[in-house]
């Protein structure tokens, strides 16, 4: 039994990763800002009015990218050293263990979206148990440190986006980082124009300086924008949405079931007149045949002496074309037994 439970188990995991491994493997590709505005979709309401946090932890990852000389990820000894920087303290081997587990295409590199997800691991796991509703099997206090074995659930809980999430919020959330991208690629050519010196370099600089003032008004209006829209559609999403889809599951069963029965009642009905109907018909066909009027009929008794006389040369009532179930009900009738 423990065999098969667990091979049950293995095969059970092994689906579910496959699940999601072709979408994390096509998110993983993607570069950092990407992996900003996935995160964001997914844990908005989670995140809460920390949800800036996750911008601000991009901007140092490409930092450090930058000083490692590294493109768009790491290795696990940088990524360790950058777990460590950014709040998360560990032991060398805590760090190497859970780096391992959320290594989740297992290549040996650690993308924005997988420090993402070791980041921000209590908050997702909290997250998964609540929408399984379900106690956590791990320790998730002390920022869930040595917490492994859950990269899985992570996976899962990173691709099921919120009930109920506004298409306008996406599209603040989407509208959001395109306008970074656009930003710091700008400034990107702009920094490499200012280190050449000269005029043009002095005018790089300038412009640099402009964009500096007006473009952090432009995203305040944004910021302002999104969290506006996360206000106002939390309240149809999230743990709102779940207890609107529970009531709403629980009120179609009830109905199903009380048309279920009202099915069987009609049906019950409709055949019941009908036997009632059929039989009334043939006592008043044999009625007819035996010379017994209804009166006589009902109460068991001959109208006269003639008809009792011919009553009794009378071996069974015709019951030709009825029912097997009616016949005995209309032979005893005309005898007078019922």
């Amino acid at each position: 039994r423990v065999l098969f439970f667990f091979f049950f188990f293995s095969q059970k995991n092994i689906i579910m990763a496959d699940k999601y491994m072709d979408k994390f493997n096509s998110l993983a590709d993607q570069d950092t800002d990407s992996h900003v505005e996935f995160f964001l979709k997914s844990f908005i309401f989670d995140l809460g009015d920390n949800w800036k946090e996750v911008v601000e932890l991009s901007k140092k990852f490409k930092h450090y990218l930058k000083d490692q000389s590294e493109k768009k990820d790491l290795n696990h000894v940088q990524a360790s050293n950058f777990l460590q920087q950014n709040g998360k303290t560990r032991t060398g081997l805590e760090r190497k263990r859970e780096l391992q587990d959320i290594d989740l295409n297992s290549d040996g590199r650690i993308c924005f979206i997988e420090y993402l997800l070791l980041h921000y691991k209590v908050m997702i796991l909290k997250a998964y148990y609540k929408r399984h509703e379900k106690e956590p099997t791990e320790n998730l206090s002390n920022d869930g440190v040595g917490v492994t074995g859950v990269g899985l659930k992570l996976l899962e809980e990173l691709f099921t986006l919120p009930l109920g999430l506004d298409p306008k919020l996406i599209a603040a959330i989407e509208e959001f980082t395109a306008k970074k991208r656009a930003r710091e690629k700008k400034m990107g050519k702009l920094e490499k124009k200012a280190a050449k010196g000269g005029v043009l370099g002095k005018a790089a600089r300038n412009e640099i300086e402009q964009m500096m003032s007006q473009d952090l008004t432009a995203q305040n209006r944004v910021e302002l924008t999104l969290n506006a829209l996360k206000k106002k559609s939390k309240k149809k999403s999230g743990a709102v949405a779940l207890e609107a889809k529970r009531k709403a599951e629980e009120e179609e069963k009830k109905a199903k079931l009380a048309a279920g029965r009202n099915k069987m009642a009609a049906m019950a009905a409709m055949f019941g007149g009908a036997k009632k109907t059929l039989l009334n018909k043939t006592e008043v066909k044999v009625g007819k045949t035996t010379g017994l009027s209804q009166k006589t009929k009902l109460h068991g008794k001959i109208k006269n002496k003639n008809v009792r006389g011919k009553l009794k040369h009378v071996e069974s009532p015709k019951t030709e074309g009825v029912p097997r179930w009616a016949k005995n009900s209309i032979k005893k009738k005309a005898e007078g037994k019922e």
